[in-house]
This record gives C-alpha cells, structure tokens and sequence, in this order.
C-alpha cells in the first residue's frame, strides 16, 4: 500500500478490506504486515530446516522481484506520466496475490527498493552457495554421523537398519537424499525419498518407482507380512508428512525430525508410524534436531511445541509427550487437570505466564496462601501500598488490575485481570507479563523471609523521593509499565485475526485510568 499513488489507496483500500457482517476486520495494510511477519517466519523456519531449504526459498524471492522489475519496466513510461481515473481490467498488472494496476504505482520508488532488496537477496545467496558448494553444512553432517552410528556402530536392535527421517519441506527431503543416498549405496545401504510432490526416488533397483512399493519394501513385514530379502529392502526413508498418517511402518526402529513441526500432534504421528501394535523391536527412538539457540529464541518453537505437546498430554491418556516422557506422571497430570477444572487457563497458549515443568507455580501459590491464613490482617492493606527492597537490578515490580472487564482481551493469561510487570529505572521492560513466571520468582528472591523494613534503605529511598513528595520517576516507570502491557495485548490481538472473529483488539484505546496499582515493589 505504501507504494501506491495517493488517489488510488483508498480504492484499493476499500477493495482488499476483510469485512465479517456489517464490520470491517482489518484493511489491506493490516493484512499486508501480518504478510510481512508470517514470510519473516517462513524463512527463518526454512533455514531451522536446511541451507539448501532456504537458498530455494531466496532463489525464488529473487526470481518473483525480477519478474516485478520487468512488468513495471515495460509499463513504466506510460505509468509515469498518466494519471487514470477508473480502474481498466485489461490493464497492465502485478503478478501479485492482491492484483495491483501498474499505472497506480508510484514506480520509481518501488523500483529501487526491488532493486535494494534484490542486491541483500544476492549477497544472502552467496553465502548460502559457499556453505552449500564447500560442503560446509554441519547439520546434515550431524545427520550421516546418527545414520552411520545407529546402523553400522550401535543398532538400537540387533541387525535392524531401518530409519524414518521426516522433514516439513519437500526441498529439504529430496537436498537430504541427494547428499546421502549415493554414500549410504556403498555401504549396500538403499535409500528412498518420498514427498507427495512428484513419484518417489529411490537407490533400490528394479522395482516400480511409486509411493506404496516403496514402503512395502521399507517395512515388508508390516506391509506384506512376509520378509524380503536383504538386497531387496529399503533401509532409510527421507519424508515429508505426507506419510505421516495412516501408515504401518513397525519394521523401522528410529524416526528422526530433521526439523520440528509447530503442530505436536504431527510430532505423535510422525512417531506413531513405528511405535504401533506389532511391532517386533525391543526398542525405538526419536531423535529431534532442534534449531540452535538464537534461531529457537526468535522462532520459539521448541517451547511452543512443548507447551502444546504438555497440553495434549494433561487431556489424553499420559503417554503422549514423546518431547519430554517425565511429564507422563499420572499425579502430576491428576493436579494440572483439576487446575483447569478450576481455573481459566488458555490451553493453546499455557507457556505464555505459567513455566513448562511447573503448571501451577504450586511452591509459590502454597507459601502465599499459608502466608494469609496466618496473616488475615494483610486483607486490609490498602491499594497502592509499595515497600523497597535491595537487589541487582535497579527499577520497580508493578502488580495492575484491569478495572474495564467490556474490554477483556480476547487472548488472555491465567492471571488476568492481573498483571505483573518488572520494569528497569532506565524504562527498559524486564519482565512483561508473559514472563510472570520470572517476576514472581524474582520477587520472592528480593522479599522471602524478611519481616522488618531496611531503615537504611528506607532512609534512602524517603532522601531520594522526598519522603515520597516526589515519586516522579516511579510514575514514569508506571506508564511504561502500562505501555508494556498494551503493547504484548496488542501483539496477541494481531494473533486474532487468525481466528474466526478476525482482528479484535479491545485494548486499543485503553489508559493508565483503565488500570488499578494494587502494589509495587521499588528495587534499590
């Protein structure tokens, strides 16, 4: 949108607007940044999944601007220098989702940011050619030494060499195949590739080159109920999750997740094709290739399909979080689920306040209701109350209630109309209210035990503010605090437009008059 002459926005405007009855959901521009962040997160994953994966992806941006560069080139004289009233369907258009009149544009300006864009993509394929032409990918590496090291040096059983490896992008299975399959035919190891897309390949000779023949001749017994012979069978299968489903595949003894699905019930079927009834192995595994550190920050997905794995795992039978097998603790699950018998607690997003190993934060909930019941009196304590305590890290731990519940937000935490925030003295955000879990902790490091104040504090503290006259500072830290919150409120209603409502986001025109201070903390 911002590329389009002035006259023309608000037609096309009004043209891509998602309307849901008599509402508009969101305009053009909305859908447009959402656009933006889900490609920002597509090439990220394709990276998490390999080089080769993203190098294509970046191949066929740059293919796309040339191809926007060439239609606006050839129409750029006439788009210069005409202005048109009415929209002409037979003229000149961009090969775009969102079909755009080449005339509306402002050309020039779009031109060279393609061009900018297209000279970043150059250099980004340039460093993915060297890694890709010097052979320098650690992570498929990583992946022939697990080959290599579970069917020649330690087989999980005895004389078994089968090996189900499942990647969520075609590109990915068949960089994998070409790179391994030629290496593990010396070692008279026959691999396949299967990806939905196209007919399957495979190293085994003589047979029929198509998707059931070659699982049969991965995993004959479960497919034929016989044995092939040993010549005559596949022993790794590179994969999307188009067999993922409704496949027997018993005979192999290993899948691995070349990279992570954001769905962990693709995770159990992924698993579930060798861990089924009839199978002959005393043990099978799952190996994962999460993505390294800095990746896993930015994407979250580890903790993403781990929170969603525990869900699934409180509400079935126990037995289903392959990711981390110490949660199938039947009493463990017994107390989270009257927790959310008892409580609101959104499933989809149970990481979001609460810890992964901890549900309930039982340890802190336990010692605060001890701490009432002993101490009834503290009832009466009056809002905005505040105490200063000594620590590491200079600011103030905010607690808010939110009074306006008509503006209940539409993605809320466990805590909600609660929320706590850490805030530095220098504004910075250090805990928000997705990170309660850590505030708490952090609160109770600075406050457990101690009864008394600190006068020396507390004179220093009264020096500095005046005897509380002058708690500017602590105001400011307050509306940063406010800000926070609105702001993470926002980042969850961009979330809601993916729902069937579409985008709502009821904290839009909230103010700090909107929220109660109940207490805070000041940490000098």
């Amino acid at each position: 949108m911002s590329y389009i002459k002035p006259q023309y926005k608000e037609y096309y405007r009004e043209k891509y607007q998602t309307v849901y009855g008599d509402r508009v959901i969101f305009y053009h521009e909305q859908r447009e940044l959402i656009t933006a962040t889900l490609h920002r997160f597509n090439l990220f994953k394709r990276l998490e999944s390999s080089v080769y994966s993203f190098g294509e992806t970046i191949r066929r941006l740059m293919e796309r601007i040339d191809n926007y560069i060439n239609v606006i080139t050839k129409d750029s004289e006439q788009k210069l220098n005409l202005e048109v009233d009415e929209i002409d369907d037979d003229e000149v258009t961009l090969d775009y989702k969102y079909e755009i009149n080449v005339k509306h544009l402002m050309s020039q300006n779009f031109l060279e940011d393609l061009i900018y864009d297209k000279d970043i993509l150059k250099n980004i394929m340039k460093e993915v050619m060297e890694i890709l032409e010097n052979d320098r990918d650690e992570k498929l590496r990583t992946l022939e030494d697990v080959i290599v090291n579970k069917i020649i040096a330690t087989p999980y059983n005895q004389g078994n060499r089968k090996i189900l490896i499942f990647t969520a992008f075609a590109d990915t299975a068949n960089y994998i195949y070409e790179s391994i399959a030629d290496e593990l035919k010396k070692h008279r190891i026959n691999t396949a590739c299967i990806t939905g897309s196209g007919e399957p390949k495979t190293t085994l000779s003589g047979i029929k080159k198509e998707f059931n023949t070659v699982l049969k001749h991965f995993s004959p017994k479960s497919k034929l109920g016989e044995e092939l012979p040993k010549e005559m069978q596949i022993d790794v299968v590179v994969a999307t999750d188009c067999i993922s489903e409704g496949q027997n595949l018993q005979d192999a003894d290993c899948v691995i997740n070349y990279d992570i699905q954001w769905n962990p019930v693709v995770l159990i079927q992924r698993f579930g094709r060798i861990d089924r009834i009839g199978s002959k192995n005393d043990k099978i595994a799952m190996i994962n290739f999460f993505p390294n550190m800095e990746l896993n920050e930015y994407l979250q997905l580890e903790q993403r399909v781990k929170g969603k794995m525990m869900a699934a795992n409180l509400s079935s039978t126990g037995d289903e979080d392959i990711l981390s097998p110490e949660m199938n603790d039947f009493i463990f699950r017994k107390k989270q689920l009257e927790r959310l018998k008892n409580e609101v607690v959104d499933i989809e997003d149970l990481n979001d306040n609460i810890s992964l190993t901890d549900l309930n934060m039982n340890d802190y909930l336990y010692e605060l209701a001890g701490f009432v019941r002993q101490n009834p009196d503290i009832k009466r304590v009056p809002r905005g109350v505040y105490s200063v305590a000594q620590g590491d890290k200079k600011g103030c731990i905010f607690c808010f209630k939110h009074l306006r519940d008509e503006a209940k937000p539409k993605s809320e935490s466990s805590l909600y109309p609660y929320y706590l925030m850490y805030v530095l003295e220098d504004g910075e955000i250090h805990f928000g209210n997705s990170s309660a879990r850590e505030t708490l902790k952090e609160f109770r490091k600075l406050t457990y035990g101690k009864v008394e104040p600190d006068r020396l504090l507390l004179e220093r503290f009264n020096k500095k503010t005046k005897n509380a006259a002058d708690m500017s500072a602590y105001s400011k830290l307050l509306n940063k605090a406010i800000t926070g919150i609105k702001g993470e409120e926002d980042k969850k209603a961009q979330q809601s437009i993916f729902d069937f409502g579409g985008y709502e986001n009821s904290f839009e025109n909230v103010s700090s008059d909107d929220f109660e201070l109940v207490s805070f903390l000041v940490i000098e």
